[in-house]
């Protein structure tokens, strides 16, 4: 079985090298250890509003496919949780859920849609909706407006988070633009 990255043509992934394979790694980790020295005070942390987690690891899928991807998204949670204690272990499974669902979808819609400058907030979108549909599908199922409920706070609770990711897109797609490879 073959991955996205690897099946992918020249044109629409880089190979990657180590050092921007490190310098991915350190942004990962960089990125949402400063956003929780910011200081804050609500009852959720200042990261489920502006889900860092996700910025360096859309650039890494971007660039080089859902391989980095993964290997980015998954390495920033483990390494903040060890270091500042955040995210918290009890949810360290599911963010690791939902960024691999990102990851996964973000790397099929680059191949296909490259200059959509909203992949990133869609894939969130995605990716939040399949991680709680698996997890806790009751949150969304139980009720008639409980889908209405769950999507209504899912753009509230993360709007910052989807501007930044909305932005890191359209940069992308203005400066590094890609050509859509068609699959049949």
């Amino acid at each position: 079985m073959t991955s996205l990255a690897m099946t992918a043509p020249a044109a629409t992934f880089k190979k990657v090298t180590v050092r921007e394979t490190l310098v991915l790694l350190a942004l990962a980790w960089l990125i949402p250890f400063l956003v929780h020295l910011i200081p804050w005070s609500a009852p959720r942390p200042l990261g489920a509003y502006l889900l860092p987690m996700f910025w360096a690891t859309f650039v890494a899928v971007y660039f080089y496919g859902a391989a980095v991807g993964l290997l980015t998204g998954l390495f920033a949670p483990a390494m903040n949780l060890l270091l500042t204690g955040l995210p918290a272990a009890r949810v360290l499974g599911g963010m690791s859920l939902e960024l691999v669902v990102f990851v996964v979808a973000m790397a099929w819609a680059v191949r296909h849609a490259p200059r959509c400058w909203l992949l990133a907030p869609l894939g969130y979108f995605l990716a939040r909706t399949v991680t709680v549909l698996v997890l806790s599908p009751g949150e969304i199922l139980t009720h008639a407006d409980a889908a209405g409920h769950f999507f209504t706070h899912l753009v509230v609770g993360g709007a910052a988070g989807l501007v930044i990711l909305a932005i890191i897109n359209a940069a992308l797609v203005k400066f590094y633009p890609k050509s859509a490879e068609l699959v049949v």
